[in-house]
């Protein structure tokens, strides 16, 4: 096989996996993880993230502020933090643990720090079907890519996974065939 053929077969496969992998541009959300957490002793939902225990949920809705009904969503936030007080309305469990909520959103929550991380103080009200209003001191981490917040950092595209897979394939292939006689 020619030089040509190696490279002509490789483009085309990456081609495929490209269009297969590309989402379409149609009225689709992102795809974010979406878990809480509802036992401090068995927290799926804690760091290190399993994807697992909690798949991914595609083409994410969630309501907007002033609006009706669901839309996709255009960021996947991520917040942890210590619940440092509740209101006589919510669960007061939940006083002085560590939660973990992970979601998807239309609107962004961050747009007065001009930041998509913070750290600080936040009141959570009505979340999750969760009554009242909870205080919590953490983190809170919003971003706009599929599965986004899942971790912060380690992260990959697929796509740039398998686009190195199949160029190193392509390189061994191409070194290899140098030493074979036909």
């Amino acid at each position: 096989m020619q030089l040509n053929d190696y490279i002509n077969k490789y483009f085309v496969g990456i081609l495929l996996q490209s269009c297969i992998l590309i989402r379409p541009l149609s009225g689709q959300g992102l795809s974010c993880y979406k878990c809480m957490t509802t036992d401090s002793n068995n927290d799926a939902c804690q760091d290190p993230f399993s994807a697992l225990l909690n798949p991914i949920q595609l083409d994410c809705q969630a309501t907007s502020v002033g609006k009706n009904g669901t839309f996709p969503a255009r960021f996947c936030v991520k917040i942890t933090g210590r619940v440092t007080s509740v209101d006589s309305n919510a669960n007061a469990s939940y006083l002085n643990t560590i939660i973990y909520y992970r979601t998807c959103l239309v609107d962004n929550i961050m747009d007065s720090t001009k930041s998509l991380e913070t750290s600080g103080n936040f009141r959570l009200k009505g979340f999750q079907s969760m009554t009242g209003t909870i205080r919590l001191q953490g983190y809170m981490s919003l971003c706009s890519s599929d599965g986004c917040n899942r971790a912060q950092i380690f992260s990959s595209s697929l796509l740039t996974i398998l686009i190195t897979l199949l160029l190193t394939n392509c390189i061994n292939d191409l070194s290899y065939s140098k030493y074979v006689y036909h």
